[in-house]
């Protein structure tokens, strides 16, 4: 684990050319400002969920961590941006796809959920998507949960700085009916490293039985996690819930969230979508329908693999249009960009 801290932490500050050799003390936020959240770390400088990129973006400003958490067959807790390992890492030229699991259906590609943690070692990351650029690939471990608590705990002794994390739960009903529950797990994590409770330290999930098998974090806060407005939650068949994604963005079903979360995390075109020539749509009611029932905003989707990097004026402006709607946070793979726009905000 610290051969990969010390790896991490090496390009990370060679690749941020803003920082110095003294760690200033850093502030959190401004109190009403929009948070940056960096989703699988400073992603377009290093391949996506790797410690070097989630080290970079806390080196750039940002005041939150996206977490993508996954399990292995064997129960540990792993970060992915994809289920399919053959996406972010090196695993098709090491084996043959996993064989199937008794009493369900033949797995497509290589599911980290069918794959043992002594397999998942032997991994390193790629970037998947190619313009990014890969001379990082097969540098970097893929890495666990604990590998990242480890190394924030580390940056805010360093740095003296508060760095939230919003931890995303995959598969979790996957996992529930294996009897391998994912929830107590990261709650024992959280316990181990002190976190459990914590405010900075937010959970989310896209199912809501699986705010009902975390039970009382203690404080950790809880985000619902909202998918395509066509989609139901993975776990409606089980429990007869027949609410769309969308469903739950009417002011009733925002007024249903708040029965088992604190906030939301929605796409950002669920907010602010666009017209063919790239023109900003009016906003939504969503934002002023959250508050209204209480629950805190996070906007994702920015820079992802559906939207590509644009050139940087393009950018900023778009984060700041999406900040003066008053978001808690915006989820990018490009915190340095949100962080500029934050900073030069009309």
């Amino acid at each position: 684990m610290f051969r990969r801290l010390a790896l991490a932490a090496t390009l990370a500050a060679a690749c941020w050319t803003g920082a110095s050799g003294a760690s200033p003390v850093r502030l959190a936020h401004a109190e009403g400002t929009t948070q940056v959240v960096a989703r699988d770390g400073a992603a377009v400088t290093f391949p996506e969920a790797t410690l070097a990129a989630f080290d970079l973006a806390i080196a750039q400003g940002a005041d939150m961590l996206r977490v993508d958490v996954y399990q292995t067959f064997d129960g540990v807790q792993v970060i992915r941006t994809s289920r399919n390992l053959a996406d972010t890492t090196d695993i098709a030229s090491l084996g043959s796809p996993p064989g199937p699991i008794k009493g369900e259906p033949p797995p497509v590609g290589y599911p980290v959920d069918f794959t043992l943690y002594n397999d998942y070692a032997r991994l390193t990351a790629r970037q998947p998507i190619p313009a990014r650029g890969t001379a990082f690939d097969g540098m970097f471990p893929a890495p666990i949960l604990e590998d990242l608590l480890v190394l924030v705990e580390r940056r805010r002794m360093d740095r003296r700085q508060r760095i939230g994390l919003l931890i995303v739960l995959h598969d979790s009903e996957i996992h529930a009916a294996r009897g391998k529950a994912m929830e107590p797990r990261l709650l024992a994590t959280l316990q181990k490293y002190g976190l459990a409770g914590s405010p900075d330290v937010l959970i989310g999930t896209g199912d809501p039985s699986s705010f009902a098998r975390l039970g009382a974090t203690g404080g950790n806060p809880r985000v619902f996690v909202l998918g395509p407005s066509t989609d139901r939650p993975a776990d409606a068949a089980r429990t007869n819930n027949r609410m769309t994604y969308g469903d739950y963005q009417t002011p009733q079903g925002l007024r249903a969230i708040r029965d088992f979360a604190d906030a939301i995390l929605v796409g950002k075109d669920a907010i602010m979508g666009a017209y063919a020539d790239g023109g900003a749509m009016p906003p939504t009611t969503l934002p002023g329908d959250a508050r209204a029932a209480g629950l805190r905003l996070f906007v994702g989707g920015f820079a992802d693999a559906n939207d590509p990097v644009r050139p940087r004026p393009a950018a900023i402006d778009t984060y700041q249009r999406f900040m003066t709607l008053g978001p808690e946070g915006i989820v990018t793979d490009e915190p340095a960009r949100a962080i500029a726009a934050r900073r030069h905000m009309p």
